[in-house]
């Protein structure tokens, strides 16, 4: 029996946003349940390990996800897509191993970043079918997945870790229930949508897709591994404790970036029509509307953070943060900027630009690796939090600068719009 092929906006709104917030919080849930269960110290070492696994993530992503969801002229079949995103995984599991490997850490460290690796690698796989029913506008099914697939694989985690007190495995068990959800919901839900067929590994239209993505998967891998330049500085010269309150206090800047994305997503398909139709204005005031919801929720978050912000989390994670409250306003800001940023990056894939973002990227990563360092050295998490803020800061400047650019040349083209 086949599946309607729309839904009312109420019901993708209310999935989308309930799916956007469990996948949000998950990590902050995860680092709770690691803190409370094993200790500050396990704390700082999961940590790292999962700002590894971020990075290999954007890998088997690929940034295919957006492409996909965009795809309004079907330049590739579904086909395609999942032989490419079967293939990029392939090459997120080849290139954890290189990466892992090159830091030289003890043994439960490697295995600690392995097993978060893994845990990315069926995210990495499900969102070929997010993609799918977003294209399809079923956005709805796209959330409810995320919502119980991602709730199911925090709750076999904690209750795996309070029983066995090891995270490797219990980080495993969870990667095993996300693979069992893909099977038994998102790859029979998508059927009764659309026949997708068996994987097209045909070479031209995989080095297309890898040509068309490979701009976009740059930028990410560079967005995350700006993300992560101050933890990889923390790392390399401050102790397991300071990587754990800084994660802490870098927490609540995903609040802003949850609550944006409950904007966001919703709005690339239409977006994607709108440019395509060369309904500029329509199409800008879309982006002007984006980014008053980023400053919105950035200056509510901060406000609440000032009144409540600090006592919440000693009471989630159970740790002393007297005295970080300037830390963490300066990493919500950061927030702010980079979810500002963000926006910016989508109107850029929907309008070809890929290319463009790379110079935002390289950009902060500059700024980030020349100041990380001597700040974390000079002022430990509140150096680290500055040069965050900083890093983010400048990529946002860029990017609005390389939209308004590369938007005007192929607004030139047409030679008039609406």
């Amino acid at each position: 029996m086949l599946l309607r092929t729309t839904a009312s906006q109420k019901r993708v709104f209310i999935w989308n946003s309930v799916g956007s917030a469990i996948y949000a919080i998950s990590s902050f849930l995860l680092l709770i349940i690691v803190v409370r269960v094993c200790g500050v110290d396990e704390g700082g070492i999961f940590s790292i390990g999962y700002a590894i696994a971020q990075l290999m993530l954007t890998i088997g992503v690929f940034e295919a996800t957006t492409y996909f969801a965009t795809d309004a002229e079907d330049r590739f079949t579904y086909a395609q897509y999942l032989g490419f995103k079967l293939v990029t995984c392939g090459l997120m599991i080849v290139a954890s191993v290189v990466y892992i490997t090159s830091f030289g850490y003890d043994a439960h460290k490697t295995l600690v970043a392995y097993a978060l690796c893994a845990y990315r690698l069926f995210e990495a796989l499900s969102q070929y079918w997010f993609a799918a029913f977003q294209k399809e506008n079923r956005l709805d099914i796209g959330g409810f997945s995320t919502t119980w697939r991602s709730g199911i694989s925090i709750v076999v985690f904690a209750s795996a870790l309070v029983l066995t007190k090891d995270i490797v495995l219990s980080m495993l068990l969870s990667s095993a229930s996300e693979a069992v959800w893909i099977c038994c919901y998102d790859i029979p839900r998508l059927r009764r949508i659309r026949r997708v067929g068996k994987p097209d590994f045909s070479l031209k239209p995989l080095a297309s897709l890898f040509a068309a993505c490979f701009p976009l998967f740059i930028s990410s891998f560079l967005a995350i591994y700006l993300g992560n330049v101050c933890k990889y500085a923390i790392d390399a010269v401050g102790t397991a404790e300071m990587q754990t309150i800084f994660n802490v206090l870098f927490m609540p800047s995903f609040v802003i970036n949850l609550f944006v994305n409950f904007f966001i997503r919703p709005s690339l398909t239409h977006m994607a029509e709108l440019w395509l139709k060369r309904e500029v204005r329509a199409f800008m005031k879309t982006i002007v509307k984006l980014l008053g919801a980023v400053v919105g929720v950035t200056l509510f978050v901060v406000v609440g953070c000032i009144i409540v912000g600090i006592p919440i989390l000693e009471a989630f994670y159970g740790i002393d943060l007297e005295g970080c409250l300037p830390a963490l306003l300066i990493l919500l800001f950061g927030g702010g900027f980079l979810s500002a940023s963000v926006v910016f990056f989508n109107a850029m894939v929907i309008i070809r630009a890929q290319n463009g973002v790379l110079v935002g990227y390289v950009l902060g990563i500059v700024i980030a690796q020349l100041i990380a360092t001597p700040f974390v050295v000079a002022a430990g998490v509140m150096g680290a939090s500055v040069a965050y803020a900083i890093s983010c800061a400048g990529l946002l400047l860029c990017f609005v600068l390389v939209f308004a650019w590369s938007a005007r040349v192929r607004m030139k083209k047409w030679g008039s719009w609406s």
